[in-house]
């Protein structure tokens, strides 16, 4: 099952709630990230360039700890309120990571498998 995120967390699922919370708590706080659960579905994270709530290096932060899991976007001249600021092009990745199939994840030996 995919999740995704828009701003710090928002999710279409139910499933990992305490681990989300606990994901976004860690973020803002500036606690380690390394203490938490890692989300095991794909996960696209879509921020605002200029999101003044939550700044854009809370984004790169969560991305680096979902590490291979993730997909960050980053939508130039927005804020905080991507689904109004920029509605067409927020709608565009949610449809692609939605519908598109899910890549095949590499390993270092070089053989690949897919991520349920």
């Amino acid at each position: 099952m995919k999740s995704v995120t828009i701003g710090i967390i928002m999710v279409m699922c139910v499933e990992n709630f305490q681990e989300r919370k606990e994901l976004v708590y860690a973020l803002h706080k500036d606690r380690k990230l390394s203490d938490l659960p890692k989300i095991s579905q794909p996960t696209l994270i879509i921020w605002g360039e200029h999101d003044q709530v939550f700044p854009l290096e809370l984004a790169y932060r969560l991305k680096r700890h979902l590490d291979d899991n993730a997909r960050l976007v980053v939508l130039k001249n927005a804020g905080h309120a991507i689904n109004m600021e920029k509605s067409k092009e927020l709608f565009k990745h949610l449809k692609s990571f939605l519908i598109d199939p899910i890549p095949p994840k590499i390993e270092s030996n070089g053989n690949s498998r897919k991520v349920d």
